[in-house]
């Protein structure tokens, strides 16, 4: 099979049987949350309960935030393979590939360095090609777009008092970008960002979550020592940038798969993914301009 072959096959899968009896998987054909703020309080109560979760974790560092990571990082390869192939089952040589080389990003990210990190993720991407099993290409992809943030924020965190700054701004940022985005979205309305792919995002959505993750670069460039304050603002613009694309296009992945959410892991709020996919973004282009 081709590549550009398997770059169509989701298109084409089918949700397997086996999610039927899996409370945890989605379900087709969900009816959508309501609108307005009718669903703000389980969304803030799960929100808040993950973000406590993720700054105490990231603050306590060593095994608690490289355990923190790699339970995630699990969590998440098993969400995205389940939306490509359309199963959520654990018993499959794919899924175990894939969250050995999120466990190995986290644990190695920590104590090596993001550089050695390549290396588990790089073994499961090798061993996805050599299997050459369905759809194969997207869950490498997969493994190098989400397993690469769940190495950086181990390596960023184990760099002492600086990297827990720079952990804190990166969480801090995508999660003002998605309240901005919310609350000014659900207030003031208007035209739609791209309704055929996210049907609630609106323009003013976006500019509120553009202000509210400058207001998190402004504070830390400002108090945050050795900081500069205009290159924290712009890199935070940029940043929510980046999370709001990578948000719409887990939409457009679950849109093209029929489905509303990830998995039903988090009550109110989906999966993980959906809660993480800012995030990931934001961390793969924050890894690329330092590279680059």
């Amino acid at each position: 099979m081709s590549d550009d072959d398997q770059l169509e096959d989701i298109d084409t899968i089918e949700v397997a049987p086996e999610t039927a009896d899996d409370p945890f998987a989605f379900k087709p054909g969900d009816a959508p949350r309501p609108g307005g703020f009718a669903d703000l309080r389980m969304r803030i109560i799960s929100g808040l309960a993950l973000a406590v979760m993720a700054l105490v974790f990231f603050y306590l560092g060593g095994i608690w935030t490289s355990g923190m990571l790699a339970v995630g990082g699990a969590l998440i390869m098993w969400e995205y393979r389940g939306l490509i192939t359309g199963q959520y089952g654990v018993n499959n040589i794919s899924l175990l590939v894939m969250a050995a080389g999120a466990i190995g990003a986290a644990l190695v990210g920590q104590i090596f360095g993001l550089v050695w990190a390549m290396i588990p993720l790089g073994l499961a991407v090798v061993a996805l090609v050599a299997a050459r099993k369905k759809s194969w290409l997207w869950l490498a992809l997969g493994v190098v777009y989400f397993g690469l943030p769940v190495a950086a924020l181990a390596h960023y965190r184990g760099d002492t008092t600086a990297g827990l700054l720079l952990v804190y701004w990166l969480i801090l940022l995508v999660v003002a970008t998605d309240i901005g985005g919310y609350f000014v979205g659900r207030t003031v309305g208007g035209p739609k960002l791209w309704p055929a792919i996210s049907p609630g995002k609106t323009w003013s959505g976006t500019l509120g979550g553009w202000g509210l993750a400058a207001i998190v670069g402004l504070g830390f460039g400002l108090f945050a020592p050795g900081w500069a304050l205009w290159p924290t603002v712009t890199t935070s613009l940029l940043l929510a940038l980046a999370a709001q694309i990578g948000d719409l296009g887990e939409s457009w992945l679950k849109r093209r798969k029929g489905v509303k959410d990830s998995s039903a892991l988090i009550p109110g709020h989906g999966g993980i993914l959906d809660r993480l996919d800012g995030l990931v973004a934001a961390v793969n282009i924050y890894v690329l301009t330092l590279v680059f």
